[in-house]
């Protein structure tokens, strides 16, 4: 039975949900936790949201969680 990391984040984009996705992706990649030789395997989007100003959409935003081996 192997050991599995799992690091929750939050990424934000003023365009998509999907640009929010990758951010949240690439600022986990680098965490120190990567430098040691850990790769991720796994992302889990725990849900989407949106900032709203002036009855418009300003921000997406994505939480995931990021699993580890």
């Amino acid at each position: 039975m192997g050991v599995v990391k799992i690091i929750e984040t939050i990424g934000s984009s003023p365009n998509s949900w999907e640009e929010a996705l990758k951010s949240a992706v690439d600022d986990a990649s680098e965490l120190p936790i990567f430098k040691s030789k850990k790769n991720i395997t796994k992302v889990n989007v725990k849900n989407f949201d949106v900032e709203v100003d002036d009855n418009k959409v300003t921000l997406f935003k994505c939480r995931v969680e990021i699993l580890l081996e």
